[in-house]
């Protein structure tokens, strides 16, 4: 019986569970592959080049099983949407092909490689999964929608973001999360904002430190502070909070854009 390797035993586990990960704070998808060289190539430069094309083979296929877990509301998972059409499913798949090499691949003495591969949340993926979205408002950016903020501090009762604390809660991250009342009533969503800045830097950010939140570009630099009392859905990624604090959001978002322009956070385990 042939002995196997460190390295083959890694390959071996490798392939039989998705090593992908998801970054919602860079709002990145990150997966590893590990690749073996073909034993009969005629040297080793055609064995290394087999082996990171192969690598690059099994990291992509994590990455497309990662994404496919992804939820994209309370209710639908990313993969639930691909089973509606076979145009969303290639399309899904193609954009997982579309990935970044990270770094420098790794050899090991054996031969084989290791690559980590990794592709954007926002763009071409929010795009897909937010096109059956209703949105409050759809005119077109002019270039990119960024996060330019005029100087709003000193101004009584006037906020420049939104950051709600769901430490307590549990909260999974999702692509087109809500923000609910207490009551029932749909306080941030899809229809509230304007689809390119949904699509081009998603329609929640996810961070895991409270202060650092406080003076992120997509809130800063006067952001309004609430805490979740609940969460909603089977897939524990809408937020509830108590309708004092709705109230006080519907009043403060109605005379500036930090809604329309997705200028929320939540603050996450």
């Amino acid at each position: 019986m042939k002995k196997l390797t460190l390295t083959g035993i890694l390959f071996l586990i490798f392939s039989l569970i998705a090593q992908g990960e998801i970054d919602w704070e860079r709002r990145v998808v990150i997966a590893t592959g590990i690749g073996a060289p073909n034993p009969n190539a005629p040297n080793m430069a055609v064995k290394r080049a087999g082996a990171i094309n192969a690598a690059r083979m099994y990291a992509v296929r994590d990455l497309l099983a990662t994404i496919k877990g992804m939820y994209v509301t309370s209710e639908q998972t990313v993969e639930n949407y691909m089973m509606t059409s076979d145009v969303v499913q290639t399309h899904v798949e193609g954009i997982a092909r579309a990935f970044r090499q990270v770094g420098e691949p790794q050899y090991f003495e054996d031969g084989s490689v290791q690559v980590t591969v990794e592709m954007s949340i926002d763009g071409d993926l929010s795009s897909l999964m937010l096109e059956d979205k209703s949105f409050g408002d759809t005119t077109p950016l002019v270039g990119q929608a960024t996060y330019k903020l005029s100087d709003l501090t000193g101004q009584p009762e006037t906020f420049s973001g939104l950051v709600i604390d769901c430490t307590d809660i549990q909260l999974r991250p999702a692509l087109s999360p809500r923000v609910l009342s207490q009551s029932g009533n749909e306080v941030y969503g899809t229809s509230n904002v304007n689809k390119d800045f949904a699509v081009q830097q998603g329609v929640m950010g996810y961070l895991k430190n409270i202060d650092t939140a406080k003076t992120n570009a997509r809130v800063a630099n006067n952001p309004l502070v609430i805490k979740a009392v609940g969460v909603q859905g089977a897939n524990r990624a809408d937020i509830v909070i108590s309708d004092k604090d709705a109230a006080r959001i519907e009043r403060y978002s109605a005379n500036n854009d930090f809604l329309k322009e997705c200028r929320v956070i939540a603050i996450i385990r």
